[in-house]
């Protein structure tokens, strides 16, 4: 990886996929979602295609581009899987929010930790905008205590998911940081790389393989200790 020129002043972080590796931490919880199904299988399938349901809508909503969709995941899952809205929403709060976090260290992308730390130490700011709720998993991963902003797209000033580049914009105002000035980091190229895109935001995708046809300000890191040498590793202080 190509290392930077000089530090940002602030880097503005996804979630999901890019400070955890999904794949590891979905095959484990359909591990435990079998297990704490296993005498009532029906039950499981159900709750599977909830889940799915839920991620699905998601997806729908990200690409119509629809005003206000975060706010309407449930609703649009609820109707896709045919289940009260009330009992999706126990359901996405047992499997996708409260349970894989006791699971979800043992899934950081390597080096991360050590890379929050050092952006701090070098004084950058740090927030998160993630399609999904972030606090709890930031604190699982061990981080929350450096991230000085949390956005997600069910807050109430967002309400859309990326691509659209609200919630980074709103990341970087509450940052006090230029869009030229700033880093964002995530996993997917049609999803975060756009997103920074149009926010005007250099980004760096971590983990997988480095995308096709990439714009310039685009750049890919295998993982976090790549892109803190690329960061921290051939700078030198100024006098």
């Amino acid at each position: 990886m190509t290392p930077f020129e000089s530090l940002p002043r602030a880097i503005v972080f996804d979630v999901d996929g890019t400070l955890y590796r999904q794949g590891p931490l979905r095959r484990t919880m359909a591990i435990r979602l079998a297990r704490a199904h296993w005498h009532r299988p029906l039950a499981g399938w159900r709750t599977a295609r909830a889940l799915a349901a839920y991620r699905g809508a998601q997806e729908a909503l990200r690409h119509s581009g629809e005003a206000g969709g975060a706010h309407r995941q449930l609703d649009v899952a609820a109707e896709r899987c045919g289940l009260p809205r009330e009992m999706l929403a126990e359901c996405v709060g047992r499997w996708m929010e409260r349970e894989p976090l006791a699971r979800l260290a043992d899934c950081a992308r390597p080096g991360l930790v050590g890379f929050v730390e050092a952006a701090r130490t070098a004084g950058i700011r740090l927030g998160v905008f993630s399609d999904y709720p972030a606090h709890d998993k930031l604190e699982a991963l061990g981080i929350r205590e450096h991230i000085a902003v949390v956005v997600c797209a069910q807050d109430p000033d967002v309400g859309v998911f990326k691509p659209n580049p609200l919630g980074i914009n709103i990341a970087l105002t509450r940052l006090e940081t230029d869009p030229g000035d700033a880093l964002y980091v995530g996993d997917r190229h049609a999803v975060d790389a756009v997103a920074a895109a149009a926010a005007g935001v250099a980004c760096v995708l971590v983990g997988g393989e480095a995308p096709g046809g990439a714009s310039p300000r685009t750049r890919h890191a295998a993982d976090f200790d790549q892109l803190a040498t690329a960061l921290f590793g051939n700078i030198t202080d100024n006098p």
